[in-house]
């Protein structure tokens, strides 16, 4: 069986591989469902890297990476507020991040009760990109200053081929009917 770790990266990729889908298809609330899941694992990411920048070491903290039912939860706001916290993202991007995610909220919890219609949700995908290369950016400095420094689990290493991905991402995603 798979480590916490491993799961966590197969999740993150099969979530990139689902919403590539949902974007081919134009299905704008399944992007919505799948960036803010996107969202909530890169600020992970990010508060992996920067305590092991911090503490100059490897460990990974294991809360971040998986929540059995028994677990405390850990929701996406307070990750965002941690990463604030913490220095991985600015308040400029924390309210991004937040604003984002009520939008988001709007579209998943009341599409059927409010005037929110498609249009308003599509605009609401392309807002949530934004904010996610916003995010991936703030992260990948970590992962640089990472590598630059030789402290933590980011190494340089071989580009990784969007075959292997996509292979790694099936372990998560299984074959459904609907």
């Amino acid at each position: 069986m798979a480590d916490a770790l491993e799961r966590f990266l197969q999740g993150m990729a099969a979530a990139a591989h689902l919403f590539n889908r949902a974007v081919e298809k134009k299905s704008a609330l399944e992007c919505i469902v799948l960036q803010a899941n996107m969202l909530d694992g890169i600020l992970r990411v990010g508060l992996i890297l920067k305590k092991q920048l911090d503490t100059h070491s490897s460990v990974v903290d294991q809360e971040l990476l998986a929540q059995g039912p028994a677990d405390r939860k850990v929701s996406e706001r307070e990750i965002y507020k941690r990463c604030r916290d913490a220095g991985v993202i600015d308040l400029k991007l924390f309210d991004a991040l937040s604003s984002a995610y009520d939008k988001r909220n709007e579209c998943i919890h009341r599409y059927v009760l409010s005037e929110i219609d498609y249009d308003y949700a599509t605009r609401v995908v392309f807002e949530l990109d934004g904010v996610l290369d916003a995010v991936k950016a703030a992260v990948w400095r970590f992962e640089h200053e990472q590598i630059q420094k030789g402290i933590g689990m980011t190494v340089a290493g071989p580009s990784t081929s969007s075959e292997f991905l996509r292979e790694f991402a099936s372990g998560k995603e299984k074959p459904y009917n609907l």
